[in-house]
């Protein structure tokens, strides 16, 4: 899946900002300087991406000593 960051503005000037694609904390990261350029944000709503854990899993075998 690709990784994509949108930024919506409605007629009202609501601003919205939503990352695609992202697992964990790296949706947070890639919207960081986004979110601080707007100013503070009036609310944050997190995804099930969010709390989804990374499914790669790394297996690591030593032969010998």
């Amino acid at each position: 899946m690709s990784r994509r960051i949108l930024v919506r503005i409605s007629t009202s000037g609501e601003i919205l900002v939503e990352a695609e694609g992202f697992q964990g904390k790296g949706c947070e990261a890639a919207t960081k300087a986004i979110e601080e350029a707007l100013g503070k944000p009036r609310a944050r709503t997190r995804k099930p991406d969010f709390w989804r854990q990374n499914n790669q899993q790394q297996n690591r075998q030593q032969l010998g000593e």
